[in-house]
């Protein structure tokens, strides 16, 4: 099966979540990712910052020549959530196309997953300056982990 087909009606199932968090924490954005092998797609996006990423808009991954790496492709990669306080001062993340097209240094995002396990994309969270993740009650970074574990869920039953 097409893993695409796993991201299908993701935007309607989990829009109005992904609004409330961002509405409630006060985020920049806040978006669901598929990964593909040479892409980072826009699922869904919520947030004041939502027109930066439209359901289907494409960002290169490392991969591509003459690209860096992505937040999410290293999420992907790792299978594990990636932190970054803020990229404006990590050498690492300095060249990352959400900074420097979109001045988003800050991410915190989490791997979602179908049934078997395997990475399909991500949950993540971008601002334009440091933020904090755990304000809030609850916070921002309980309130993801446990949008995502549901999400997993969800893409799960949608593969099974």
């Amino acid at each position: 099966m097409d893993k695409t087909d796993d991201f299908r009606g993701v935007a309607d199932d989990w829009q109005a979540a992904l609004d409330g968090l961002a509405r409630d924490h006060g985020v920049d954005s806040l978006l669901i990712m598929r990964s593909t092998p040479t892409h980072m797609v826009t699922a869904a996006s919520a947030g004041p910052r939502q027109d930066t990423y439209h359901p289907g808009d494409a960002g290169p991954k490392g991969v591509n020549p003459g690209c860096h790496k992505l937040y999410c492709e290293q999420v992907v990669n790792e299978d594990r959530p990636l932190e970054v306080a803020d990229a404006r001062t990590d050498p690492e993340w300095a060249g990352n196309e959400d900074l420097v097209r979109f001045g988003l240094g800050t991410y915190l995002g989490y791997p979602l997953h179908d049934g078997a396990g395997q990475v399909l994309g991500t949950l993540c969270a971008l601002h334009g300056e440091p933020f904090d993740f755990d304000a809030g009650a609850p916070s921002l970074r309980r309130a993801l982990s446990e949008l995502a574990e549901r999400i997993d869920t969800s893409l799960a039953a949608r593969a099974g």
